[in-house]
């Protein structure tokens, strides 16, 4: 108990809360939930005794929202404390839907949105805490945008949406933002970005049709929308999202092993794209953001080269030495990841295909 007792401690130190004012950028990420249910871990090579992680929810737990003001731990986060609840849940159109992820991108689009709308001058420049390189996101001749049209709205959506791609390379390559561990557990999980672009889209569609929407409000409404997202992609009872991770036991993830170790995922999704659609169910919704893609002229998520990573150490000479990242670099750092893992005697990257639901029309 005392190692449980000190596991949690050491979680809690890292995180404590702070909070943002109004309309203030998202502080870090809410702590997500790795693939899985009944998750152990362990400090080290000591396994934690008592320490177990369902993160499975009923879509009717989907109740408050808490704007991300950096106020959620990952203690509150997973004894329930919070008054936001997250975890997985399982859909029939839309596969797992991490509800960490589907709100960390809709903050950042509402966050983003105000930004824009709110700016003094034609151009706006925004830096974000680092990860692994310096964050920063340059817009330009944005009075050219048709706000009758919704572009500022759909431009924050899709910069959002570059945020959690971003996310995802980081952590692979080493990032350490919760509890001192790195998350490779996390990175590229199947249902990572299908529930990241959800988010996004569940913005715009809240931004659309208020566009002059505060952030109070925003926080209301949200859980109203994302219900009524959850139940347009038939999401199901916490049992039956238990049950579909155990039929994914030994194939996605490996319930032998124990959190923070990397390879508690086991299947990873690679493929980076603005039209998704879920993995591990068949006929399943398409989300897609690609419309927006020409609204990039105006804004460009830039990853600006700070510290030597030794992580990026396995890139070719010419990507490891850009002065600046941008989002056309997502997809070669991606397949380098996959290539590394596809060496890997545990990876089951093949099995991305398998389709759990009944086919749906």
């Amino acid at each position: 108990m005392k190692v449980a007792f000190l596991f949690i401690s050491l979680l809690f130190a890292s995180l404590q809360p702070s909070f943002a004012s109004t309309d203030t950028v998202p502080v870090g990420i809410r702590p997500c939930c790795a693939f899985g249910t009944g998750l152990k871990a362990e400090l080290g090579s000591v396994p934690v005794p008592f320490f177990s992680i369902n993160n499975v929810l009923n879509p009717e737990d989907i109740q408050a929202h808490v704007f991300n003001d950096g106020s959620s731990n990952v203690v509150s986060s997973l004894f329930g404390t919070s008054e936001e609840t997250n975890g997985l849940i399982f859909t029939n159109k839309g596969g797992f839907i991490d509800t960490a992820h589907v709100r960390d991108t809709a903050d950042f689009a509402f966050y983003l949105y105000r930004a824009i709308k709110n700016r003094k001058e034609d151009t706006l420049s925004i830096k974000l805490t680092p990860e692994l390189r310096e964050r920063r996101i340059e817009m330009t001749d944005l009075n050219a945008l048709n706000a009758a049209e919704h572009e500022d709205a759909k431009l924050a959506a899709l910069l959002a949406f570059r945020l959690a791609q971003w996310h995802e390379v980081a952590q692979w390559y080493g990032l350490v933002s919760v509890g001192g561990f790195k998350e490779y557990a996390s990175a590229f999980s199947p249902e990572d970005l299908y529930s990241n672009m959800l988010g996004a889209r569940i913005a715009l569609e809240i931004i659309e049709v208020n566009p002059a929407i505060t952030q109070k409000n925003f926080v209301l409404l949200f859980p109203q929308y994302f219900r009524k997202y959850l139940k347009a992609l038939d999401a199901q009872d916490e049992d039956t999202t238990i049950a579909q991770l155990k039929a994914l036991d030994g194939i996605w993830w490996d319930s032998n092993n124990r959190l923070p170790n990397k390879w508690v995922v086991t299947t990873r999704d690679y493929h980076f794209s603005l039209a998704l659609t879920p993995n591990g169910i068949e006929n399943g919704t398409p989300l897609a953001l690609n419309d927006f893609a020409e609204l990039e002229k105006y804004a460009e998520f830039q990853l600006v080269k700070a510290d030597n990573i030794k992580s990026f150490d396995i890139l070719p000479v010419a990507l490891k030495s850009k002065e600046i990242w941008t989002a056309n670099d997502f997809q070669s750092l991606a397949d380098i990841a996959k290539a590394e893992d596809d060496k890997h005697s545990n990876n089951r990257n093949d099995a991305l295909s398998m389709k759990l639901n009944k086919s749906h029309d």
